[in-house]
Order: C-alpha cells, then sequence, then structure tokens
C-alpha cells in the first residue's frame, strides 16, 4: 500500500503532512511526501512521471485557503491523468468547505487526519467500502455525505515525531522533481532549516471570529486544548539535536504555548535548559502572559513572544473579532515581555471593511505605548468559510455574493497602513503629527519617505537588534542566525506574490 502525500505550502513546513506521515509509516503504509511549494503549470509533465513511477494506490494533497485555487486545479489534472487512483483532499480548507473540493476530489477529510487516512488507506487495501469512515465528506450520487466526525486524539504522546528532514520525500524543483537532499531541504526550508519547528499542544483557548479555531471549536463542540507531555516534546527535541546539531532555534508553534500549566512550563523549562539550551519562540494570548510564566520561560530561554494586538479598537475587538482583549491587557503583556528582555513581535490586522479611520488611528495610539523596540506582523484581513467572520461578511454583502480570499500578506498601501507599518520607528509626537495632516500633500510626500527610509534600512536593523537582544547579547548567535532570516523574509516576499 503505497500513499503519496502532496504539500502545497511554500516551504517544507507542514506540520499536518509530516504528522500524516510518520503516522503512516509507523502504521506499516508506504508514504511519500511531494512538497510543490512553487505553484506553476510546468509541474504537470514531471508530477505525471512522478506518479506513474510511484505508483500510488492514494493521494493527499493538504492544503490552506489561499492554496485552494491551485489545488483545484492540480487535482482536476491528477484526476485526468490517473482517474482510477483515489484523491482525498485534507488540511484547513477542506475541513472548512469539504463540498467545495468534490470537484476536483473523491473524498475531503474534516478535522484530524491521521486516523482517518489510515482507515482509509486500510479499506482501499482490502478492496472495502470506504463510505462509513468517520471525518470523511464524498459524493455519493448527486447528493454529498458527510460522515461524522471521530473523537479527536486525545493522548498526544501516542503520535511519532514529525521530524524535520521527512524519509522518503521529494520536491519540485526547477521545473524537475528530485528527492529532498539537505541541500535543497535548506533551499526551501525557512531560516536555511536552521530552526526547528515543535507543536506542543493541540487547540487555542480563543475563538476569534477570524480564525478557522472558531470553525473547529463548533465542529468539534470544544476548544479544549490536548496537551503532550514536557517530557515527550523535550524527547522529540533531542532526537532532532542528535540529528541535526547545528539547529540553533526552536520554533514553538502551539496556538498559545503558555495556556500550559504552570507545573508544565516547570518541567518543561528545567529539562529544556538541562538537555537543549537553545533560544525559544512562542505564540501567546496578552491574557496569559503572566509574570511568574515569563520569568521561568526566560531562563530557559525563551527570545521571542509574538501576540495579537489585531486593532487598537476595543468595538472592533470585542464586536468583530471576538477578541475580549482590552487594551490595557496587551500593553501590560508587551511591558512584561520588555521587563523580561523577551523581544515582541505583534500582530496586527489591517483592510477591515468593518473599520472606521478612527478605529485604525486607536490602533495606531496604542502601538504608540508599546514599549520599543518592538516588531509588527501586518495582516490583510482574509475571511475563510467556516468562521464567524465569513458569515459576518456575507450577511453584510448579500448572501449571493461570494467572498473571496486573497493573499493574507497583501495590504492596501494607504496612508495610515503605511503609519501602522512604521509605527514602531517613530516618535509619539511624529505620529501625531501625521495623524493631524494627514489629508495634506506634505503629510503624505513625509510619509513615503519616512515609509522608504524606515523599511529599507531601520526596519532590518530594528530586526537585527531585537534578535540580538533575545539571544542575550550573543552576537556570535545572533549572526548565525540573521542571515538565514533575512533571506527567508526576502523569498516569502516572492513566493506569497507568485501563489496568489
Amino acid at each position: 500500500m503505497n500513499v503519496l502525500l502532496i504539500s502545497l505550502l511554500p516551504t517544507t513546513e507542514n506540520f499536518g503532512v509530516k504528522y500524516l506521515h510518520s503516522y503512516l509509516r509507523e502504521k506499516g503504509y508506504r508514504s511519500t511526501i511531494l512538497f510543490l511549494p512553487r505553484h506553476t503549470p510546468t509541474v504537470e509533465k514531471p508530477l505525471v512521471e512522478f506518479v506513474g513511477s510511484l505508483r500510488p494506490s492514494l493521494i493527499g494533497c493538504g492544503f490552506m485557503s489561499c492554496e485552494a485555487p491551485f489545488a483545484a486545479h492540480l487535482g482536476r489534472f491528477l484526476k485526468e491523468t490517473y482517474p482510477a487512483i483515489p484523491l482525498v483532499a485534507g488540511g484547513i480548507h477542506p475541513t472548512i468547505d469539504p463540498e467545495g473540493c468534490l470537484g476536483y476530489a473523491d473524498a475531503a477529510c474534516v478535522g484530524e487526519s491521521e486516523e482517518t487516512v489510515a482507515e482509509l488507506a486500510e479499506k482501499i487495501k482490502n478492496n472495502q467500502s470506504v463510505q462509513g469512515i468517520a471525518n470523511l465528506a464524498f459524493k455519493n450520487g448527486n447528493t454529498v455525505q458527510r460522515n461524522p466526525v471521530r473523537p479527536l486524539i486525545e493522548d498526544l504522546d501516542t503520535l511519532p515525531f514529525p521530524g524535520h528532514l521527512p524519509s522518503h520525500s521529494y520536491v519540485y524543483h526547477k521545473d524537475t522533481i528530485l528527492p529532498l537532499t539537505l541541500p535543497l531541504f535548506k533551499r526551501y526550508t525557512r531560516y536555511d532549516g536552521k530552526a526547528y519547528n515543535i507543536i506542543s499542544s493541540r487547540g487555542c483557548p480563543f475563538s476569534c471570529s477570524y480564525c478557522c479555531n472558531s470553525f473547529i471549536s463548533k465542529l468539534y463542540g470544544t476548544n479544549r486544548i490536548r496537551k503532550r507531555s514536557p517530557g515527550n516534546v523535550i524527547e522529540e527535541l533531542r532526537s532532532v539535536i542528535a540529528q541535526f546539531p547545528d539547529l540553533i532555534l526552536i520554533n514553538i508553534h502551539d496556538d498559545c504555548f503558555l495556556a500550559q500549566s504552570r507545573e508544565w512550563h516547570q518541567e518543561f523549562a528545567r529539562d529544556y535548559k538541562r538537555w537543549i539550551a537553545r533560544p525559544f519562540i512562542v505564540r501567546s494570548t496578552p491574557l496569559h502572559l503572566t509574570e511568574e510564566k515569563v520569568a521561568i520561560l526566560k531562563a530557559a530561554g525563551l527570545a521571542w513572544v509574538t501576540m495579537g494586538l489585531q486593532s487598537g479598537s476595543e468595538r472592533i475587538n470585542r464586536g468583530v473579532y471576538q477578541r475580549n482583549v482590552s487594551n490595557e491587557q496587551f500593553l501590560k503583556a508587551t511591558s512584561l515581555a520588555k521587563k523580561f528582555g523577551v523581544s515582541g513581535y505583534y500582530d496586527v490586522i489591517l483592510d477591515n471593511p468593518f473599520e472606521e479611520e478612527e478605529d485604525v488611528i486607536n490602533t495606531l495610539r496604542v502601538l504608540q505605548k508599546v514599549p520599543k523596540p518592538f516588531q509588527l506582523q501586518l495582516f490583510a484581513l482574509t475571511p475563510y468559510r467556516g468562521t464567524d467572520l465569513y458569515a459576518m461578511m456575507r450577511e453584510t454583502q448579500g448572501e449571493q455574493q461570494d467572498v473571496p480570499v486573497k493573499n493574507y500578506f497583501s495590504y492596501q498601501p494607504t496612508f495610515l497602513n503605511k503609519l501602522v507599518r512604521i509605527a514602531p520607528l517613530i516618535s509619539s509626537g511624529l505620529m501625531e503629527y501625521l495623524i493631524a495632516h494627514r489629508n495634506a500633500s506634505h503629510a503624505r510626500a513625509l510619509l513615503t519617505v519616512l515609509h522608504f527610509f524606515i523599511t529599507t534600512f531601520l526596519e532590518p536593523l530594528s530586526y537585527f537588534y531585537l534578535m540580538l537582544k533575545g539571544f542575550n547579547n550573543r552576537l556570535g548567535l545572533t549572526l548565525r542566525i540573521a542571515l538565514p532570516t533575512f533571506k527567508t523574509k526576502m523569498r516569502e516576499r516572492i513566493t506569497w506574490k507568485s501563489i496568489t
């Protein structure tokens, strides 16, 4: 039984596909990963040859909503070329919109996929009916059959580790499909592969209206967080470091790592400092960032924390985004990060049709109060099917009008958006001057000059300084990760433009 898993993310960092690959191989199936980081028509010829030589009994394709148009094109091409090979769509987009995927896929996997795809592979292997498999959606005649979701995997420690460079992996490179060797892995992995991505939990305590978690919590009837044991997390890190001793940074991708208990963090920090001893990055909500937890984690190597402000308008945060976090709570969390020497990377959402100009100005004024230095990660508001925000926008625009998915990194170059971008690197006085004169031609000319100078020169220098501070002023370590970081950022700008 040979299973081909295709990843459409622009990098090799696809947790879902990697976990599924390692799970299938542990169960005795011959799983192969194909990474397609470039979405071009030239992939078709080498893909035909690759699938023909591999002869899989099942193809699974995992993708997000921004990759859905290419997934549809690829799915139709595969079904036309190899109609006898079952094709199943998986990932967050098929979970949210399985019906939309059934025009080009034989089935869509809704929710967690490890047990579902393993059962599907076993049924196909034994020529048995797949109609009763939980988590699957498929066409039954002219209707769509959606089977009930199976219970969530409770003991995450039982799952095999996804790994850094998975065995039996291939990548589409220069119009050719090649084995994923270490040089190619570095080329298609962020930070040249010197950062390891890991999750210690599944789930988020929030269900923000724009996030897929708002759909997931409704799908399963809970937003409870399932946690791995600290020992299991450390075991994964020790195994990957033994294989890749040049790893510099550990990037923990939990939706809210600080939602773990104090006892969990104490055990993790103790063993992390002993066995891993590398800087690490976490994500948190402002409500979970406490002085006690930050102190525990900083002593173990916490370098960066990512948190969401999203909007400085509490009307928008509470009424539109369904985030019950006040500006004061956000600012308190940023002050704690500053106090413990943890570099801050804060999220802001732009291009929200529900925001008035004054809402964006409120965001600017909150950012004025954030302790400097810090960096912003800016997103264009993108409504995903199945989320509460999507329903709100459909209601506003009319039920018959679709809401297109767009590149969430491409926000509009408006005056206030540009001002948000440079907010970490200008004074409050200059900020207020530009806000007050935002309709004047001289202010627009001044902002154009400032925006160019800051984004070209000061922003990279600030990022380097924040890395240095987060790494406790270890210049050698900072230099080793700085070049891969800047290379990654330049690649991402090009790649995301090509995808969308």
